[in-house]
């Protein structure tokens, strides 16, 4: 009999990403299964095309919260019926909540189902509301994620992150990197220089200096979302080189095309380094108050640059000093070294 199987987590693009190898290996166990991932709006396109996954269900938890701050109770319990609805077409064998909030798990308990697998060290009273909770495989996050297959008897053979980048993202890609007069003999650098937490930005004349650096022996080109335009156009001027900018002109696969074109791809921990590395392309990541040991890639195309501190992997969105100096002593010679040194090893 086949089995149904529910994967929930909506965001981040860093986490969807991290959560692949999941859908991997309960395909590779259980060839006949069927999985549904709950995902958000704005991350959907990266599983749109994964070959493991059977069906995706939508839901904006930004979209519900947003409501609910807002005492728009009305929308926001229509938004929350609608999610009951879809849930109740079928009754799943399992349900893996890998996002671990207490809403993600209130949200588990609405499927029809008799296992709800959890994270054990999962937030906000989520292993209360599964029926087993599981530990992580190891220190990396996507390990951590992965010790959900544990109480189904399922050993995973890889890590390896997946996102497929349909035709017309390809075809994106090439006419505007055609456009910008970058060539298949070209060497290209993709700076993603944006975040979203403000301690995990690395200073905008720092990627300055290292696109100034690579200019050298790379082209150069930015990419990120629409909310890091202003921290583009600044590295731009500040780098004193040719710059393509292409921050806020793409969709999330259109950048992921482009990231796949890239001969190394610079950023810090941030959802297009986790899309880069699932692409296989080279990666350097530049980290501050996240921990390299888990979140690094894997793979020997990825590395990372940090400048460990007494008070190093905090794990916060504001610097308790003040001076976000685990990040911002990271020095540009340093990424440029690791840059020269990842791109040696990939060859």
């Amino acid at each position: 009999m086949t089995k149904e199987i529910l994967i929930i987590r909506l965001s981040s693009i860093g986490d969807v990403m991290h959560c692949t190898p999941v859908a991997e290996a309960l395909k590779a166990a259980w060839p006949d299964c069927k999985i549904t991932w709950l995902v958000g709006e704005i991350c959907a396109d990266l599983i749109k095309y994964n070959p493991d996954i059977d069906h995706m269900m939508i839901w904006s938890r930004e979209r519900f919260e947003k409501h609910l701050r807002a005492y728009e109770f009305t929308q926001a319990y229509s938004m929350w019926r609608w999610l009951q609805s879809e849930l109740a077409v079928k009754t799943y064998d399992v349900v893996l909540d890998i996002h671990g909030l207490f809403l993600t798990g209130m949200i588990a308990r609405q499927a029809k189902t008799s296992l709800r697998i959890g994270l054990q060290a999962a937030r906000e009273l989520n292993p209360l509301l599964m029926t087993k909770t599981a530990k992580p495989l190891g220190k990396h996050i996507i390990e951590r994620y992965l010790g959900v297959l544990s109480p189904l008897g399922i050993t995973p053979a890889t890590r390896k992150m997946t996102l497929v980048v349909p035709a017309a993202a390809k075809q994106f890609a090439q006419s505007y990197l055609s456009k910008e007069k970058v060539s298949a003999s070209d060497k290209l650098a993709i700076i993603v220089p944006g975040t979203t937490w403000p301690t995990k930005n690395w200073p905008p004349e720092l990627f300055a200096t290292t696109a100034r650096i690579l200019a050298q022996d790379f082209k150069i080109m930015l990419c990120g979302g629409r909310g890091e335009v202003a921290r583009g156009q600044e590295i731009a001027i500040k780098a004193g080189v040719p710059v393509i900018n292409a921050i806020g002109k793409t969709s999330l696969l259109e950048m992921a095309a482009l990231l796949e074109q890239a001969t190394v791809v610079v950023a810090g921990d941030t959802g297009p380094l986790y899309m880069a590395a699932a692409l296989e392309t080279p990666t350097v990541a530049i980290f501050g108050p996240t921990n390299p040991a888990t979140y690094t890639p894997p793979g020997k195309q990825s590395s990372f640059v940090v400048n460990e501190r007494q008070c190093s992997f905090c794990h916060k969105t504001t610097c308790r000093t003040g001076t976000s100096e685990c990040i911002n002593r990271v020095l540009p010679e340093e990424v440029v070294a690791q840059v020269y040194q990842v791109c040696k090893s990939y060859e």
